[in-house]
């Protein structure tokens, strides 16, 4: 006698309908979707939130110095400091994309680069998909050119001076703060050098 095979439950929710309420370009959309959940019970306005797929890069010299930006930050509302890191472009490649803004934000480039891992920003809405990158061994190439609405200043900090920053809160950004978290996780494990 075979023993019948018992499937797993469904936990993941069924997407039926999505529709665009709210879009800025290519830098917000907004959706309205209809989901099913694995009880039958259907959420009729249930909104995701979409912006770009976005790089940020934990990059650190031969003299164990993290690559810091400090810049004011309009979510944050004052001048804080960040990773370097920003929009991936349609199509791009994400480590191209974070090589491409390191440079651009900071001059430095090179190195080795090891690519972490792939999150959303929020478990319910996504709001985005950030990459996270460590790249060791960075060299100055030339000078910094953020073009945009970025007036930022290079700040270069050992990485336990990183980690204190952290702590008194002068690196306020979510996605910044997980990031050098999995930095210095993935450094310390041994998967970079």
């Amino acid at each position: 006698m075979e023993l019948a095979k018992q499937q797993e439950p469904n936990t993941n929710w069924s997407l039926l309908s999505s529709e665009k309420v709210f879009e800025a370009g290519d830098r917000l959309k907004v959706l309205r979707q209809t989901v099913e959940l694995p009880d039958l019970t259907r959420v009729e306005d249930y909104y995701q939130i979409d912006l770009p797929t976005y790089a940020t890069i934990y990059a650190v010299t031969d003299q164990d110095e993290v690559l810091l930006l400090e810049q004011y930050k309009h979510g944050v509302g004052q001048v804080c400091l960040t990773l370097p890191g920003g929009q991936i472009d349609p199509g791009e490649n994400p480590e191209f994309a974070a090589r491409r803004e390191l440079l651009e934000e900071t001059g430095y480039g090179g190195g080795r680069w090891l690519a972490g891992p792939s999150l959303v920003l929020h478990g319910n809405q996504r709001v985005a998909l950030g990459h996270i990158f460590v790249a060791r061994h960075v060299i100055k190439l030339n000078d910094p050119s953020p073009g945009d609405l970025e007036d930022m200043q290079v700040k270069l900090q050992s990485r336990k001076d990183v980690q204190r920053s952290l702590i008194d809160g002068k690196l306020p950004i979510t996605s910044h703060a997980a990031a050098v978290g999995i930095a210095e996780t993935m450094i310390r494990a041994g998967s970079s050098s």
